[in-house]
């Protein structure tokens, strides 16, 4: 049921009821089966010379059967063809026959075939016991035509269905292929031809991997063998196979010779640790309030590739839909399918055996990160150009970053502070008057001054000098006294919050060691010390400018002291209060034309963000491109083939119709109301001249680009502002947050993935093309680790790119991840050489699923996983017959 795994074949293993060189002693059948089973063998080739014994295959097959070893027993004919070697040996080719066909139908096929030898009176000896043991011709000496050995087994049996025929490049009785010149090149070329399989060295595989041997030279598979002939031989030598250990697993090996077949312990799928699903469980309601259901089943999964084919509503999806359900109970699936999956469990195995192995179900709410692709994903991203960029960046590993919260705190503290000022500036009496100008304060000192000399004549002016320069002190020091008080409720403020910070910073378990607590007990100390000093001041001038009130009695001035006073009194604070305030308008203008600077600054700050953005994406693909020390050639080679056809890099994009969009609902519409000229959009676009991302930075960083007055003269940003005809009742700070704001800004400014595929912009590509693309990144950036997950691939990507580039990707990814994928497209299964097969079957309200390897069944049968592939997936005869064709198979 789990289709297609690795086992140790031999291919040439002699038994002790072997004709020649029988070794074995005792010749014992228990013996032999036993080291069989110790050395692990799950398929062995019985041979023997010319002809089986007497049911030997069967007797073979029953000890086992007694033993409960589960083993496939092939039978191996051994032969010598009438073509010397260089060395003067006969050459020996082998025939191997299907597990099918018994022992005694072997020989009777043989015994119709004649030897190149006859008896000394020329009459014909046959290939059999009977008639070689008439002759008495001795085994070693025996030879054969190899037209006739194959016309003699090509009247009974189909080569490729029933029987192969094997050839040995080496040893005695080889050919000796690797020989560069003479006679030997001719003759092992032939023999080569002759031969579907090999029966060689290690060090063969690359020699019949290459298809330049000969013209249109086929891939051969080898296969180490032990060649026993006593038991300390078996297990000696043998080849690692991936395929049903049966005759048809033998025929696969000819379709895939690289991929199916090794000749040492040391090759990647024995030895990369890779996380896989190793077993689904099945049961219950597919649905809920639907009678649909799982049959209850416990399905083996393979660690290779999985194929899951069916006809339509079979439940093939619904098969990854409720692995998805389980393994990611929170994502979405975009199918309209949701399945409830109560009765799913999946088993994780983290590759190392059993005890790595984790279990997920509906009660086990942990989810599983995977790479899962499924139906409609591709669609779904490749039809939107923007969300596609959003997934590579996401691929590459970019995560929306948010601008900078240092950077973003002061930019809202200075707009706040921008705006305390400016309604500060626009502050109004109940008179209209804007009271915190220059020009107003300068008036209210003018207007006192001359209040003051309305009350000054020669007899009191100096005690009137004197007693306004005492105001103006007391002035002074009470103005000291208030700010000398608000400070200390302004620094009781600030260290309690920064205490409170300071608390919740140290009760982080990471922290040590902790922060300690501000102490603002030695400002307090100084503070209310300089408030006793500066009221024992006031007290004293208060004091001599009552000295001045007995002065104007003594010098005999005849006013009312005490009123002439109070009206000084109240024109000298009026002078000062303005003078104040002139010194606090001139502070605030400053602080005013800093904010604007430091507002201008973020353009800067907001550019560099954006440029960093463009920066990540490139440096993070061209991070791919890498060669990763922690791969193998095979895997850095695979993720280079990916990444072929494809670029990427970063761009920015500005996009004018959200910004105007946006724009037109911060400012007064009525100055910008179309006319048979101009619509709103023009009108816009002519004052604030903002085409592109470099016209935005000018514009936030202040840079003279605005025009009002149609008269060419440009004016800034803040210029704009103070034009209160533009605005509505919001006035500029709803433009502001507009321009300022990055929660707004990146709704019209943002940074785009961008990619070319063999060459085209995203606009020239197809669907299809996009699709092919997002996969090809997909598997580019997680190329090997967790479990590959991909529902109906044919549906979305380009048929070019599953023929030329997905099978091959999928045959040597497969080796570093598990690969799952639902398919009706027959070469995706086939050609992908897929290890396991999974039919799905609807059968009223149940569905159920057989399991199986491609080389499972008999399609002229109508029989097992080879006669679904026909039956149901697209071009399944085609792809089968095209790849037989191509090896001479029938």
């Amino acid at each position: 049921m789990i289709g297609s795994t690795w086992n140790k074949w031999d291919l040439h293993i002699h038994s002790p009821l072997t004709h020649v060189n029988n070794n074995y002693q005792p010749k014992d059948i228990d013996l032999y089966v036993d080291a069989v089973i110790k050395n692990n063998l799950k398929l062995i080739a019985v041979t023997n010379y010319w002809f089986l014994a007497k049911d030997e295959l069967e007797t073979i097959r029953k000890k086992f059967s007694e033993k409960e070893y589960a083993v496939c027993i092939l039978a191996n004919i051994e032969f010598r063809i009438a073509q010397p070697n260089k060395s003067g040996e006969w050459i020996n080719i082998h025939a191997i026959f299907s597990e099918d066909i018994p022992s005694e139908k072997i020989n009777k096929v043989l015994s119709r075939i004649k030897l190149q030898n006859t008896t000394d009176d020329g009459k014909t000896i046959w290939c059999s016991k009977d008639s070689m043991d008439e002759s008495g011709i001795n085994f070693n000496e025996a030879i054969i035509n190899y037209e006739t050995l194959c016309e003699g087994l090509k009247n009974d049996f189909v080569i490729g269905k029933d029987f192969f025929i094997a050839i040995c490049p080496n040893g005695y009785g080889g050919f000796h292929p690797e020989k560069k010149e003479g006679r030997s090149v001719a003759v092992a070329k032939e023999i080569d031809k002759l031969g579907d399989i090999v029966l060689g060295r290690p060090r063969d595989r690359d020699f019949f991997l290459s298809d330049t041997r000969y013209e249109d030279a086929p891939r051969k598979p080898v296969f180490v063998c032990s060649d026993a002939h006593d038991f300390n031989q078996i297990g000696s030598k043998y080849t690692w196979v991936k395929a049903k250990p049966s005759f048809q697993g033998l025929r696969q090996t000819l379709f895939e010779p690289a991929e199916r077949v090794q000749q040492s312990d040391d090759f990647i799928d024995l030895s990369y640790v890779k996380p896989y699903f190793s077993q689904i469980n099945l049961s219950g309601n597919i649905f809920e309030g639907n009678n649909l259901s799982f049959k209850e089943q416990t399905i083996p999964l393979n660690r290779n590739m999985v194929s899951i084919i069916g006809g339509r509503g079979t439940g093939k999806s619904i098969f990854l839909d409720a692995m998805k359900k389980v393994l990611m109970p929170d994502s979405f699936l975009t199918s309209e399918r949701n399945v409830v999956a109560k009765g799913v469990s999946v088993f994780l195995d983290k590759g190392y055996g059993e005890e790595s192995s984790i279990l997920f179900n509906s009660e086990n709410s942990s989810p599983y990160s995977y790479l899962h692709v499924s139906q409609g994903d591709i669609v779904n991203f490749a039809k939107n150009p923007e969300s596609l960029s959003s997934e590579i960046k996401r691929m590459l590993g970019i995560r929306e970053k948010q601008y900078d919260s240092a950077n973003m705190s002061l930019l809202l503290d200075n707009l706040s502070k921008y705006r305390t000022f400016v309604d500060y500036w626009t502050q109004s009496d109940n008179y209209g008057n804007r009271i915190n100008t220059d020009a107003f304060q300068t008036k209210i000192i003018e207007e006192n001054q001359k209040l003051t000399e309305t009350l000054t004549n020669p007899k009191n002016k100096e005690l009137i000098v004197e007693y306004q320069k005492n105001s103006e002190s007391i002035n002074k020091l009470q103005l000291a006294l208030s700010r000398n008080q608000e400070l200390i409720a302004f620094i009781r403020r600030g260290f309690s919050e920064i205490n409170e910070r300071i608390k919740s910073y140290n009760e982080l378990s990471v922290i040590v060691p902790e922060l300690p607590l501000t102490d603002a007990s030695v400002y307090y100390e100084i503070l209310e010390k300089n408030a006793r000093v500066i009221n024992d001041d006031i007290e004293a001038v208060r004091l001599k400018n009552e000295e001045i009130k007995k002065s104007f009695l003594d010098q005999g001035i005849n006013q009312d002291v005490s009123s002439l006073l109070s009206k000084l009194s109240e024109y000298q604070e009026n002078i000062d209060k303005a003078k104040a305030k002139i010194k606090e308008i001139e502070e605030n203008k400053k602080r005013y034309f800093a904010y604007v600077r430091e507002r201008s600054d973020f353009a800067v700050k907001y550019s560099k963000y954006i440029e960093e953005q463009v920066t990540e994406i490139q440096s993070l693909y061209d991070s791919l491109h890498i060669e990763n020390d922690s791969w193998n050639k095979e895997q850095n080679q695979i993720v280079r083939d990916i990444l072929s056809d494809i670029n990427i890099r970063g761009s920015i994009i500005f996009d004018n119709d959200k910004f105007y969009a946006g724009l037109e609902g911060c400012i007064n519409r009525g100055k910008f109301r179309a006319s048979n000229e101009k619509s709103t959009r023009q009108k816009l676009t002519d004052t604030f001249n903002v085409q592109s991302y470099t016209d935005f930075v000018k514009l936030l960083n202040n840079d003279k680009v605005i025009s009002t007055d149609g008269d060419g003269e440009l004016i800034t940003i803040e210029d704009f502002f103070w034009k209160s005809e533009y605005f509505n009742q919001g006035g500029r700070y709803e433009l502001m947050h507009y321009l300022f704001s990055p929660e707004k800004i990146k709704n019209y400014l943002y940074v785009n993935a961008e990619f070319t595929y063999k060459g085209k912009t995203v606009d020239q590509l197809s669907v299809g093309q996009r699709g092919t693309f997002y996969v090809s990144l997909k598997l580019a950036t997680d190329p090997f680790g967790s479990p590959f997950v991909f529902d109906q691939p044919e549906d979305d990507l380009d048929n070019s790119f599953i023929m030329k580039q997905l099978v091959p990707l999928f045959k040597k990814i497969k080796k570093y991840r598990q690969v799952i994928i639902v398919t009706h497209n027959a070469n995706l299964v086939i050609n992908s050489d897929s290890e396991q097969v999974i039919v799905a079957n609807y059968d009223g309200d149940v569905i159920s699923y057989e399991v199986g390897a491609i080389e499972d069944g008999n399609i002229r049968m109508q029989q097992g996983i080879r006669h679904h592939i026909c039956s149901i997936l697209e071009g399944g005869h085609i792809a089968f017959s095209v790849r037989e064709k191509k090896y001479g198979i029938q």
